[in-house]
């Protein structure tokens, strides 16, 4: 009877220990509301950046930025773009005088010391200009 109780009471400080001391599965992931935009000279569109996080980042601070750079013709602009949030807008708008192609931009976030991005597909057409 001894031996069961010892044992068993090994084995419920083992679990409950075990549960504080978990290790998250993942640090925190970027996703993007699009993973392709096209885009004609002279337009605006947005693109909603979100930042999944894992217990041990869900206080951290964010950083948006970029970890490529943008084609020549292009800003884009991220609200809000440092803090505490789950999602942004990135407003990316193309110069009248963009030069049509397909680009990849990669938005990044960085929590803590870590940096993660994802690939944005944008195409820009010359087509047909927008009107401003």
């Amino acid at each position: 009877m001894k031996t069961l109780f010892t044992l068993s009471f090994l084995f419920l400080v083992a679990t409950s220990f075990g549960q504080t001391t978990e290790l998250p599965r993942t640090e925190f992931n970027i996703n993007l509301s699009e993973s392709s935009l096209s885009i004609k000279p002279g337009e605006t569109k947005q693109v909603t950046v979100s930042i999944v996080r894992s217990k041990y980042y869900a206080k951290e601070k964010a950083k948006l930025g970029f970890s490529s750079s943008l084609p020549k013709g292009i800003t884009a602009t991220y609200e809000p773009n440092e803090g505490n949030f789950e999602s942004s807008v990135v407003t990316i708008v193309a110069a009248a005088d963009v030069i049509g192609g397909v680009y990849q931009i990669a938005p990044s976030a960085t929590l803590n010391t870590k940096r993660k991005g994802t690939l944005l597909k944008l195409t820009v057409s010359n087509d047909q200009v927008a009107a401003k």
